[in-house]
């Protein structure tokens, strides 16, 4: 942590819910005074446990299964509690907070819903970013819970490569209690005493707390109102919090754990403030006290309300209450360990071994819980973190011949935490099946990866270039961090700067090919509003939704325009408009908002479209509206009225999406989990997460399903209820998804059930009918069905009937005589396209034979110059030849008529040979195009007469990649 210049010196202001703490007093007045209870202790109960009362022995019912395994490494003087289980350990945490005034807040999303800046969820207070900024109203000012968090994509790769040892990890869980303008340092601190000492039963003497060393009122709180001796109180400059360069700031407290004079650098005075490099000092928990605002000149003033932030690793908390020296001998890890040595036959070198298992452990419960929540891998943002997770660990699989890899660890991990996070279980069969087909796909490219820095390394080099680190990347697909970690083993660095430039340099590239604008371009463009609507938030417009009642309703505008805002609109004009109320629904959940008019005295509007604004100087429904008649005002009365019949339309396909979720969790598995939506008036498409296409078959049963349950004409039942009460009764809810306190449950019969804010029809049978239009891939893992409802079904319908017709009168048949009429033709054609490749068979197995295998370099070269031969005999002659005469291990070429194809493998790929670019090399000497892989290529000639040319630049590009 930064040390960042020292704040004002200035005594504490007095603030309401905690008084002034005195003036330094001496320990014996301080221990005089009566207790003080600025956190609403019960009745009864002091507010704080001092360093010298006793913590009383924590009894509890014993545990069939010991919390601490078997053969764990024990801390060399375990705490006095007995051990508790992991589960216990967040109950107790929850409970004690929430029995102090807490409210208990639901485990939020590992994908933050409301921070573009961050990929993932990284501490317990990403989801209270708006509560304590003062954006959103927090359902209490004192606030806990236990949020799961990933860390994956800001490490550096040598945080990243110390996943692994006894601490760190990508998943874990933060235990966090808040206070937003409520009590402050005195209240935080000894609240934390006294759970520690008394809720976790930690023996007094083992804990030390750390401040900062100007932080004079919290040394106070800790010598004289816990009772900690002065040389108890570590002075550590790391004691100072700041998310950035400017904004809140604060003081900080932290609170060591001592596992004992065995575990330290041996020097008999020891603290936390030594950076001595021992294993005795674990942090357990650490206070932030935000209490200043840092402007960009350096200054600081106070911020308007305090608030602190706690947090607690739960894995690190685990290891300290269980009585072990790693975070991976708790009963967190060792099911999912001990599932990975059963499986493990190789890894001779006991520590690797153990290492290696810890990170599969580490890694299979951070890849389950990514995909569980809609994350694929890919190259880009959160799918490269999942793919570099899930490479990393195929690694060090295969260092531990693990059989299964680390699919076959899911089931442990969901075994282990579907007690907290239930969601897990319906999410197993994906996790295992996208988790394994990355496997599959890594291990196909790792060997010509490893064997390519294998040749890298056997030059003698003591620092890979980053060309050659990007092209292990870009063209075999490794990781850039795995090759840091696979070249540090043999003493080996990167030039990661160099790695960085050329990746920038690919991605600019791309850039500027895709210039333009696009699906997901800014809402502000989508709306037709300026673009400063991305500018802080500074005004909230509430908008009472009334159109789940009526489509019609009196409303009053309240503004006109989001940046800036205007006092009327003229004809011809358009802009954002917000009203008191509003029948519009505004796009969400896939399901696109509403148009229709607006109306009033002497004038009309048309709206364009309905949008939430979350960002910006405005926020609130915002409904894009063009005048078309008078002059529309601040103030105006109008009368709002949504567009009947495309609302209707629009009710119909999102049913119809409800009804498409259950029927496929029904046919293909309960596995099956909605990834998105669009809801339009034309179409809808439904994402969902399953490992393979589906048969035409499985479709048209699904279509069957689907229409039947439309046939039954379930009546719609909408219900308000609390969350967890609607995932209780079985409605389905999706792992990542965001949801309030209360959710909207929307059934048909007792069939289908989810948790839905959207427009639907009265019963199923209003949808009228459902064609399935389409099933395809967008993505590893993800499939995507675009599907038609109602009138746009009927269509469809209709304009196949007519094509069909017309293809029966084309071929002078009857429409049922369709099929085998076309079936007749297309072998017919098949049998005229045969009979000229027969032909020329002849001429590629004479040119087979003519061809000679020579060597260039290291590499073998089997190449023919035959201007006879066509396209399809050039690329016919080059498999043969790369098959039947280099066996796979070398270069194959073939200069035909007009065509180039280059074929490699083995050895050459070792070597650095790339198809693709040898394609493209020669290719480009002649004026023609082409390119490929690096396993095959292909491209035009250009100029006839130019065709020495290309066989030239063609051998002298292999001779410079084969050295």
């Amino acid at each position: 942590m930064r040390s960042w210049p020292d704040p004002p010196a200035s005594r504490p202001l007095s603030w309401v819910g905690e008084p002034p703490l005195p003036s330094r007093p001496t320990r014996r007045s301080a221990r005089r005074s009566p207790p003080i209870q600025p956190c609403g202790s019960e009745p009864g109960m002091a507010s704080a446990v001092r360093y010298n009362q006793p913590a009383p022995h924590l009894g509890r019912r014993a545990s069939p299964h010991p919390a601490v395994p078997p053969g764990a490494r024990q801390v060399p003087h375990p705490p006095r509690a007995s051990p508790l289980r992991s589960h216990e350990i967040r109950e107790r945490f929850l409970g004690f907070f929430e029995k102090r005034g807490h409210h208990v807040l639901p485990n939020a999303s590992l994908i933050p819903s409301d921070d573009p800046s961050l990929l993932f969820t990284v501490a317990g207070m990403v989801p209270l970013k708006a509560y304590i900024s003062g954006e959103r109203t927090p359902p209490s000012a004192r606030l806990t819970s236990c949020q799961r968090c990933f860390r994956g994509s800001g490490l550096t790769t040598d945080d990243i490569s110390s996943v692994g040892d006894c601490t760190h990890h990508t998943f874990f869980e933060m235990l966090g209690n808040w206070s937003i303008g409520d009590y402050f340092k005195r209240g935080a601190i000894e609240l934390a005493w006294e759970l520690l000492t008394q809720g976790f039963g930690l023996e007094p003497d083992r804990l030390w707390p750390s401040i900062y060393p100007d932080d004079g009122d919290s040394l106070d709180i800790w010598i004289n109102q816990v009772g900690i001796p002065d040389r108890r109180v570590a002075r550590l400059k790391d004691n100072w919090w700041q998310a950035g360069p400017t904004g809140p700031c604060g003081y900080d407290s932290e609170v060591y754990f001592d596992m004992g004079a065995p575990c330290s650098c041996g020097r008999p005075e020891c603290s936390p403030q030594d950076e001595c490099g021992g294993d005795r000092w674990i942090e357990i928990w650490n206070l932030v006290f935000m209490e200043f605002d840092q402007a960009e000149d350096g200054s600081r003033s106070r911020l308007p309300q305090r608030t602190v932030d706690t947090g607690m690793g739960l894995e690190r908390m685990t290891a300290v209450l269980q009585g072990v020296r790693c975070n991976y001998d708790t009963d967190l890890f060792v099911p999912i360990i001990a599932g990975l040595e059963r499986r493990a036959s190789g890894g001779r070198d006991p520590e690797q071994r153990a290492r290696s298992l810890r990170v599969l452990a580490d890694h299979a419960r951070g890849a389950t819980f990514l995909v569980a929540e809609g994350v694929r891998p890919g190259n880009e943002g959160r799918g490269y973190v999942l793919r570099r997770v899930i490479r990393r660990a195929a690694l060090h699989a295969r260092r531990v011949e693990l059989a299964g890899g680390l699919a076959g660890a899911v089931g442990d991990v969901v075994a282990t935490l579907e007690a907290t996070y239930p969601e897990l279980r319906q999410h197993r069969g994906l996790a295992e099946a996208t988790i394994r087909a990355e496997e599959e796909v890594f291990a196909r490219t790792v060997e010509a990866g490893s064997d390519r820095l294998e040749a890298i390394l056997r030059d003698g080099t003591s620092v890979i270039s980053g060309e050659d680190a990007f092209r292990l990347y870009d063209t075999f697909g490794l990781p850039v961090e795995l090759t840091i970690e696979m070249a540090g083993e043999r003493g080996v660095s990167v030039d990661r700067a160099g790695f960085d430039a050329a990746l920038q340099a690919q991605r600019e590239r791309g850039r500027a090919g895709r210039a333009g604008g696009g699906w997901n371009a800014p809402l502000t463009a989508s709306i037709g509003a300026p673009a400063e609507i991305v500018a802080t938030s500074t005004v909230s417009i509430d908008t009472e939704f009334t159109g789940y009642e009526e489509l019609e309703s009196r409303a009053s505008v309240l503004r006109i325009g989001a940046a800036p805002e205007r006092e009327a609109l003229a004809v011809g004009e358009e802009d954002v408009i917000f009203l008191d109320a509003s029948p519009f629904y505004a796009e969400a959940g896939g399901q696109v908002g509403d148009t229709g008019t607006f109306r009033w005295e002497g004038g009309s509007a048309t709206v364009l479209d309905c949008v939430p604004l979350a960002g910006g100087p405005v926020r609130g429904r915002a409904h894009r509206a063009r005048v078309e008649a008078g002059t529309l005002r601040r103030g105006q009365a109008v009368t709002a009225a949504v567009d009947v019949p495309r609302r209707a339309a629009i009710a119909r396909h999102h049913s119809a999406t409800h009804l498409l979720h259950r029927a496929l969790r029904e046919l293909l598995g309960e596995t099956v989990v909605q990834r998105g939506s669009y809801v339009g008036p034309d179409h809808a498409t439904f994402d969902f997460g399953f490992p393979r296409g589906l048969a035409a078959e499985e479709v048209q049963a699904i279509e069957r399903r689907l229409n039947g349950a439309v046939r039954d004409n379930l009546p719609r039942e909408v219900r308000e209820m609390p969350v967890a009460e609607a995932q209780a009764s079985g409605a389905m809810a999706f792992f990542g998804e965001k949801y309030g306190e209360r959710v909207r449950v929307v059934g048909f019969g007792d069939w289908s059930q989810e948790l839905c804010g959207g427009t639907h029809v009265e019963r199923s049978g209003d949808i009228g009918a459902v064609i399935l239009v389409a099933e395809t891939s967008i993505g590893q893992g993800t499939r995507r069905i675009e599907m038609l409802a109602g009138a746009a079904a009927v269509r469809r319908w209709e304009e196949t009937e007519s094509l069909l017709r017309e293809t029966a009168r084309t071929l002078r048949a009857r429409l049922e005589e369709v099929p085998e009429r076309v079936g007749r033709l297309l072998e017919q054609n098949r049998e005229l396209q045969r009979r000229p490749r027969e032909a020329g068979g002849d001429a590629v197995s004479a040119a087979l034979r003519a061809t000679e295998v020579t060597g260039v370099g290291a590499v073998r070269l089997a190449l023919q110059d035959d201007p006879s031969l066509g396209g399809d005999d050039a690329g016919l002659l080059v498999d043969r030849l790369f098959a039947e005469r280099l066996g796979g291990d070398g270069v194959a070429a073939v200069f035909g008529q007009s065509t180039l194809c280059v074929k490699a493998g083995g050895a050459a790929l070792a070597a650095g040979v790339d198809a693709g670019r040898l394609v493209a090399t020669a290719v480009a000497a002649s004026g023609g195009r082409g390119g490929g892989q690096p396993g095959f290529g292909r491209g035009g000639l250009g100029v006839p007469g130019r065709r020495a040319e290309a066989v030239t630049a063609f051998r002298t590009a292999l001779e410079g990649a084969g050295r």
